[in-house]
Order: C-alpha cells, then structure tokens, then sequence
C-alpha cells in the first residue's frame, strides 16, 4: 500500500467512521454499522469493499452475517497511523456519538 492509497481510502466519512468502530472492537457485524451509522447495508457494504481491497479489513462470515475486523497483517506503520488518527478524532463529532452508540448497542445484544 502506498500513502495515496491509504489516505483515498480514508477520505471518506463512512469509511473513517466504520475504522473508528473497528478501532475500539475486536469486530462488528455489517447490521451493527447498519444500526450504529443509521445507514443502509448496500452503503456499509460497498464502503467495506473499499476497505477490503486497501487492505485495511478482513471480513469473516458466520452464517448469514459478515463480520469485519481490522486487518491483523496490516504493515505496522499503517496500522499505528491508522490507529493514531483514530485516536485524533475521538473527541469529535461523529465519532463521539458513533461511540456512545456503539456502547448502549453492544450493551442491548447484537446479532
């Protein structure tokens, strides 16, 4: 991966909103972003194809639902940018709502 690769596939706001989640989850489903993000599956999904092939997610599928997580094979210099500008916006709008979200979703059940 090359640095205009990674910083294209981090210019957009769902994209950065569903690596904010991933950076405080071990992994969510696609109906958890669905939920968290108030957006349709068609948009989660086509945003985690771009994720996917930057390489930045893995997705695994458990029966009818597809899970995603962060990619553990990620360069470590990625992985540490990413997870440093993560940090970076946690203080900001989406993503303190995002998070709060996240919190009382997980607190209730997912799938």
């Amino acid at each position: 991966m090359n640095a205009t690769d990674f910083f294209k596939t981090l210019s957009d706001a769902t994209r950065l909103r569903c690596l904010f989640l991933l950076s405080h989850c071990k992994s969510l489903c696609v109906c958890d972003f669905m939920e968290i993000l108030q957006a349709p599956q068609s948009r989660i999904s086509r945003h985690f194809k771009y994720l996917r092939d930057a390489g930045l997610v893995v997705d695994e599928r458990k029966d009818q639902w597809v899970h995603y997580r962060l990619n553990p094979d990620l360069a470590a210099e990625w992985r540490d940018m990413l997870l440093q500008n993560m940090n970076h916006v946690a203080e900001q709008q989406p993503f303190v709502d995002d998070l709060a979200r996240l919190k009382v979703y997980q607190e209730s059940g997912c799938c």
